[in-house]
């Protein structure tokens, strides 16, 4: 089975250099992740891993994201606030429309 290659924008700039960090992973993960570029998943392991790592980061970020969206949802002075905000911008809802 071939799985689809999806590049990587590398950035090569000066701003965003690679690095070799010293990490380790078990020899699993490993021979996990050499498969899957075998079998075409990415270009190189080093790009299965940047994905991954770079994928894994945005969830961590959006689920404290969400997480921030809950708590603000449960708060009821925020909630005063945007009912506020919005009832400020109902008059503009048609703003730019021609009267029928």
């Amino acid at each position: 089975m071939t799985l689809p290659t999806i590049p990587l924008a590398r950035r090569r700039s000066a701003s965003d250099p690679l690095r070799k960090p010293g990490w380790q992973v078990r020899t699993s993960v490993a021979d996990a992740v050499r498969e899957a570029v075998a079998a075409g998943a990415a270009e190189s392991q080093n790009a299965l891993v940047e994905r991954a790592v770079v994928q894994y980061l945005a969830q961590i970020r959006r689920d404290r994201l969400f997480a921030a969206y809950a708590e603000a949802a449960e708060d009821p002075m925020f909630i005063a606030d945007m009912r506020e905000i919005s009832a400020a911008f109902d008059g503009t809802i048609r703003d730019g429309l021609e009267e029928e």
